[in-house]
């Protein structure tokens, strides 16, 4: 029998999309079955020389690893700086929370966004119902699940729910948009409740895997799920889910340090992309130099191996 060893690879750039990859490559197809050499079948059959073999094996792809990990650490610095040459060049500010009006119980946000007082009272109302649901039910699930697993952490836990401005802009947007109530535009909300799970790379692709065999057997319904570690702007997996009875929706992530680092660096970017809307040569060049730094950004973080084998689901999707 073939002793099969699994796909893996390392992706670090630096700038340049055509610049050469640094870290151990793609296994090429002849090297994916390897079958022993003639005389060594004893070896193979040994379980302690067969253990011994995995090791060795075990600590190349750690001491890879751990070198993509240090260059994506020396690259982060730069990155920071090339953000912030971007801030500066745009005029961009830091984000500010609306100030709540006192205006009969509305609420006004950034952007012109308003919610009337009927509306207000409709979002709170909801907002307090999925609190409830998740602390009663998710959280406690989520957390069930993290403990199964020591070697990856729950990362941002303190972030679990949406903030409640930031959820009414977006209600408010989907009012505006889609002429929905206040009521369906917040049951389409799909991250009021959200959670990430951070995995070294070496275990990423198993870890994913069997947290989501863990959720479904906490009783929760996986709705959607993306695999986007081939895009350019964004990498790790995101999945959606809902718990049945009382039918919230909630969002959890799969990372790794270096990937959730790199959403966050590039989160303002991502918004920024979202918010632009006029049609104009400035806003093109503009939106292209942000897609740009995305892309930058995410071509330095070590690709986890195997991680093209885990599907989306339901597949042939797509988001949104």
């Amino acid at each position: 029998m073939p002793v099969r060893r699994e796909r893996w690879r390392v992706e670090i750039e630096r700038g340049d999309a055509d610049a050469p990859r640094r870290g151990p490559d793609r296994l090429e197809p002849a090297d994916r079955d390897i079958r022993p050499a003639a005389g060594t079948d004893g070896v193979l059959a040994d379980p302690e020389r067969r253990a011994a073999e995995h090791r060795m094996y075990r600590a190349l792809v750690d001491r890879s690893y751990g070198a993509a990990r240090d260059q994506w650490a020396e690259a982060v610095p730069e990155l920071q700086a090339a953000w912030g040459k971007i801030k500066e060049k745009y005029g961009y500010e830091e984000r500010e929370e609306p100030t709540p009006q006192a205006d009969g119980g509305a609420w006004h946000g950034k952007g012109g966004r308003r919610l009337d007082a009927a509306q207000n009272e409709d979002i709170d109302r909801g907002y307090a119902r999925i609190r409830e649901a998740a602390e009663r039910t998710i959280i406690p699930g989520l957390l069930s699940v993290e403990g199964e697993d020591p070697s990856r952490r729950l990362a941002g836990f303190d972030n679990r729910f949406k903030g409640e401005d930031r959820l009414k802009e977006k209600v408010a947007d989907r009012i505006r948009s889609k002429g929905h109530t206040p009521e369906e535009a917040l049951a389409r909300i799909p991250d009021v409740v959200r959670c990430t799970y951070e995995f070294p790379e070496t275990s990423y692709a198993v870890g994913v895997q069997k947290d989501l065999q863990r959720l479904e057997a906490k009783g929760f319904t996986q709705l959607e799920r993306r695999n986007t570690w081939d895009d350019d702007q964004y990498k790790g997996i995101n999945s959606r889910w809902q718990e049945p009875e009382s039918g919230v929706m909630f969002e959890v992530q799969f990372h790794t340090q270096a990937s959730l680092e790199a959403k966050e660096l590039t989160h303002k970017a991502y918004e920024r992309i979202r918010s632009i809307t006029d049609q104009t040569p400035e806003a093109d060049r503009e939106t292209a130099e942000l897609r740009e730094f995305q892309r930058r950004v995410n071509s330095m973080i070590p690709i986890p191996p195997g991680v093209a084998d885990l599907d989306d689901y339901p597949p042939g999707g797509n988001d949104g």
